[in-house]
């Protein structure tokens, strides 16, 4: 009987590098071979058995055992390692994917070298990551070439030279304390006074891609002072400082500082008739009922305010309080109560650009873009305020909220919230009270821009088309109104951006009381509500994420 050695061949096909097995049975007593023969087979010829594929091993196998006629079969491969470069679309990374060899050549250093090369990789190859990537046994990935991204620019930013003036910085404590006396402070400055320093917009750098092609950085806008600043000038000799050009208050804007003309009144009343001018206007004595008081910047008024409507561009300081006035019932003929006729209140209505602060509130609507403080009480008003309401002195239990309603953005802080008697009083934080007005103003402004700017458009083409009607530079002041309406828009833009920052929920807004909650009071935190049925100890009402509901702690 002839040795299974000699009825089994197993030779390597040069074109295909497929091993091909054989095997020609020799009678009844042939021993077919067995999967240790094939193992042997392609280790007696310097290969490892991880050229021979199993499944058709197997079947050869098999079908040996059973044959009765020559066999012959493909069992296996010699395949030499691969390799595969993939560029992502930047040009700012090459993917090496390799594939290990089975019985033949491994990938080298050099092979993915020479690709690199063909394909224009000359920046950012990273040999070790390659020598990594071709000696792993596995099929495997890396990342061996990476070009250098371009560096961010720093856009223009604005400095307040006035301390009292500063911007309250994002990073400052959400949950502090709002002292009130800090608020609506009178600031007055001479002609040239420094008021703000534009720190110009520093381009960034380019970058190179693994192609060695310059990358170019994003455009950053040098955005410059506003166009619309009154009382100020740039300086002469430093275009990035912004001067006071005369006397005045002065008022922080986006982009540049306004300041306002100072005028000063005794009081507000029949004698001085309703007041409306661009500035700030101080008033020695009372605003009295029924009057309306509007200016672009500070209100300072040393007496109260009573049942008057007051408009600020700015801030809004008064010394006494803000109480207007309520008529419990409507009387007939007789001087009884008629209870068919509605009762009339005379509220005070306050609005401020920035903040109000007053020794108390009492039957008024106060609307503040900042902070409102009051120093003792806050009674059947409504307040909305930007940002945060302290009733109250600081570290202080002594102020109380009654009745009415008080929205603040962060966080409203008081010693008492509530009455003894109930009485019906709402807290909300969490939810910008001036979102839907903010949205609807920008919105209305956009709608007047892009409907100038499709008219100036069309005057555009129709002068370029007729040039005889352009008469006078038409077209050029056309031109440059078209430029000043674009810049306009990109402008609201960026506000309108920002106005999506500031009106996002804030999770961590919070409501105070540092002495008590009375029953009778609903509390909302981020549109979450808590209704307070039984007195409750000093606490603070947050936002529990997890349970989705307002608690206090």
């Amino acid at each position: 009987m002839p040795p299974v050695e000699e009825a089994f061949r197993l030779v390597l096909d040069e074109n295909t590098c497929a091993l091909i097995a054989s095997y020609t049975p020799e009678g009844e007593e042939g021993e077919p071979p067995s999967w240790e023969t094939l193992a042997a087979a392609v280790q007696a010829q310097g290969w490892g058995t991880d050229v021979l594929d199993q499944t058709s091993a197997v079947n050869f196998i098999e079908a040996c055992r059973e044959a009765g006629e020559p066999v012959l079969a493909s069992v296996g491969e010699v395949r030499d390692g691969g390799f595969e470069l993939e560029i992502s679309p930047d040009r700012m990374a090459v993917v090496l994917s390799v594939s290990p060899p089975r019985g033949g050549r491994r990938v080298a250093l050099a092979d993915v070298q020479a690709q690199l090369i063909e394909v224009g990789v000359v920046y950012g190859v990273r040999d070790d990551a390659i020598l990594s990537a071709v000696s792993d046994r596995r099929t495997n990935t890396a990342i061996i070439a990476q070009g250098t991204p371009p560096t961010l620019g720093t856009p223009a930013s604005f400095e307040s030279l006035l301390d009292a003036l500063k911007i309250r910085q994002q990073e400052d404590d959400d949950n502090a304390v709002v002292d009130y006396r800090e608020l609506g402070n009178l600031t007055l400055v001479a002609p040239g006074t420094p008021l703000m320093r534009r720190i110009p917009a520093v381009q960034g750098k380019p970058g190179l891609n693994v192609l060695g092609e310059a990358v170019p950085p994003a455009h950053v806008v040098d955005t410059p002072f506003a166009s619309n600043l009154t009382g100020v000038a740039v300086d002469e000799h430093d275009p990035c400082l912004l001067r006071a050009a005369s006397a005045g208050s002065p008022m922080v804007v986006p982009q540049g500082v306004l300041v306002n003309s100072l005028v000063e009144v005794d009081r507000v009343d029949l004698s001085t008739g309703n007041i409306n001018f661009d500035g700030t206007l101080k008033v020695r004595g009372d605003i009295t009922a029924g009057m309306e008081v509007r200016v672009s910047g500070d209100v300072v008024v040393s007496g109260t305010i009573e049942a008057a409507h007051v408009h600020a561009g700015g801030n809004i300081s008064v010394n006494g309080g803000i109480i207007g006035m309520a008529e419990l019932k409507q009387t007939g003929a007789r001087g009884m109560a008629n209870p068919s006729q509605p009762a009339q209140t005379r509220t005070a209505q306050i609005t401020a650009g920035g903040s109000v602060k007053a020794r108390f509130i009492e039957n008024a609507v106060v609307n503040a873009d900042k902070n409102i403080a009051a120093e003792r009480e806050v009674r059947q008003s409504r307040l909305y305020a930007g940002e945060s309401v302290t009733v109250g002195p600081p570290k202080s239990n002594q102020g109380a909220i009654t009745g009415g309603e008080v929205h603040a953005t962060k966080s409203v802080n008081a010693g008492t919230i509530g009455s003894l008697a109930a009485v019906p009083t709402l807290i909300c934080v969490g939810l910008h009270p001036h979102a839907e007005a903010k949205r609807a103003a920008l919105l209305q402004r956009r709608n007047s821009l892009q409907d100038e700017k499709g008219k100036l458009e069309k005057l555009i083409v129709f002068l370029h088309n007729n040039p005889s009607r352009n008469v006078n530079g038409m077209s050029d002041r056309a031109r440059a109104t078209h430029a000043r309406v674009a810049s306009d828009l990109n402008l609201l833009q960026a506000e309108e951006e920002r106005l999506d920052e500031q009106l996002q929920p804030q999770d961590n807004a919070t409501i105070v009381a540092l002495k008590r909650f009375h029953g009778g009071v609903t509390l909302r935190v981020s549109g979450k509500v808590l209704d307070i049925i039984e007195e409750q100890p000093a606490g603070r009402a947050v936002l529990d994420a997890e349970a989705g509901q307002a608690v206090i702690r």
